[in-house]
């Protein structure tokens, strides 16, 4: 749960079981549909409450849709992380390597949470510069507590810049699973394809497009 949330107390007040049921309905509606295209009204059919209702739970679409994207990057980065923890694995103190372990632990949750990672990806394409800003410091609040001590000492480039390129990488290989998890429910090839993309990015930057590759 978002640590400073941007829905009104009555919506944490609520029973679980209730309060998971709107969720729920925005992860799907927002998934589906995007910021722009999605709509308050099919929220409000889709989690069977009153639109008096919803408006006693949020001050505006905007706060829920910032609400439910936090809430997507706390439910992706804290199953990384759990498994991490829970698995006892050594996160490898390069960025390039550390990225890799990561793809290989995040892949399985884009399986089973497709429409966690559709409100991702589409966070890619928001209109309005203020709400993608908001949008973006959600990604790195999150994004930069797995990996903003990792070192950088053998990159001969600027660290934020490099920060940049994977970040963008990431929304690339995360559209490229949508599109393939689509096309194809075939759970193991989906995620081979998804991780040997990794690979190649991965040979690419460790190389160089000039160096001796893989």
């Amino acid at each position: 749960m978002l640590s400073s949330s941007p829905m009104k107390k009555a919506f944490e007040n609520l029973r679980e079981s209730k309060r998971n049921r709107i969720i729920a309905a925005c992860v799907r509606e927002f998934g589906e549909k995007g910021y722009e295209g999605s709509a308050l009204d099919r929220i409000i059919a889709d989690a069977g409450i009153s639109k008096g209702g919803l408006y006693e739970y949020i001050e505006s679409k905007e706060a829920l849709y910032l609400y439910i994207v936090g809430l997507t990057y706390d439910e992706l980065y804290d199953y990384i992380e759990r498994r991490i923890s829970t698995e006892k694995i050594p996160l490898p103190p390069g960025i390039v390597e550390r990225m890799r372990l990561v793809a290989e632990i995040a892949v399985d949750f884009y399986i089973h949470h497709p429409h966690y990672i559709e409100i991702i990806v589409g966070t890619n394409h928001l209109p309005d510069a203020a709400l993608a800003g908001k949008v973006r410091g959600l990604f790195l609040g999150r994004f930069l507590r797995l990996f903003g001590d990792a070192d950088f000492s053998l990159i001969p480039y600027d660290r934020d810049r490099v920060l940049e390129l994977l970040t963008w990488l990431l929304l690339k290989t995360r559209y490229d699973f949508l599109v393939e998890f689509r096309a194809d429910r075939d759970d193991v090839l989906v995620r081979r394809r998804y991780l040997e993309k990794w690979d190649f990015y991965v040979a690419v930057l460790r190389n160089g497009l000039y160096g001796e590759g893989p």
